[in-house]
């Protein structure tokens, strides 16, 4: 859970880019760089900013759509019964066996479902539905813009506060951008990069490390 506010962020960025009075990078610039330091956070992290719903309902048959605000689909936990259901299953292995599996439509609860990532809106479930069946899912999404007027009044960051420190990189990657022209900024810009995907990637290595542990 965030606790960090997001006019902290930018007071600890202002600090480090040395403008004291927000002349060369305004407040609210730099805000629209710490929105857009969260969105490609989730891009490259979708378990940074996820919702767990217990009230999608399907449609009849197989194929199922994400609902509009999903960036991508992290999983299907069970039914509304409460039975598990597996997955993400791998469908070659259903083609094989059971080709005429996309045809169903008769089931009022799921087994498994199928993702496939190049097609980050869409999943399958089988056996395949009647109409209104409830899932529970987990996906992320998309986190929500903070105005100036927010800011001003305290609002903290979507994501959890171990994303502080590569939201920072993020928001000095961009406002050095602007100043590209000048020779050493574009070096520091890419710095800056350099340094938000290390953190993302630190991140990710920890979990793996975390994952392992436990099933150890």
């Amino acid at each position: 859970m965030a606790i960090v506010s997001s006019n902290e962020i930018l007071m600890r960025v202002n600090k480090l880019l040395n403008d004291p009075n927000f002349t060369r990078w305004t407040k609210e610039e730099l805000l629209n760089y710490l929105n857009d330091a969260q969105r490609a956070i989730v891009l490259r992290r979708p378990d940074s900013y996820t919702v767990d719903t217990d009230d999608f309902t399907c449609v009849e048959g197989t194929k199922q759509l994400l609902p509009v605000d999903a960036l991508k689909l992290i999983d299907v936990t069970r039914n509304e019964s409460g039975k598990a259901i597996r997955g993400p299953y791998n469908r070659q292995v259903l083609d094989d066996n059971y080709d005429t599996w996309y045809a169903g439509k008769e089931s009022s609860e799921v087994e498994l479902y199928i993702y496939d990532e190049r097609n980050p809106k869409t999943f399958y479930v089988y056996p395949g539905v009647i109409a209104d069946v409830k899932l529970t899912l987990v996906y992320s999404k998309a986190p929500p813009a903070i105005s100036l007027a927010d800011n001003e009044a305290g609002e903290v960051i979507a994501l959890d506060d171990i994303y502080v420190n590569a939201i920072i990189e993020w928001i000095l990657y961009r406002s050095y951008m602007k100043d590209a022209e000048y020779a050493a900024n574009p070096n520091k810009s890419q710095m800056h990069m350099n340094a938000f995907k290390s953190q993302l990637g630190e991140k990710s290595q920890a979990d793996v490390a975390m994952m392992s542990e436990e099933k150890g």
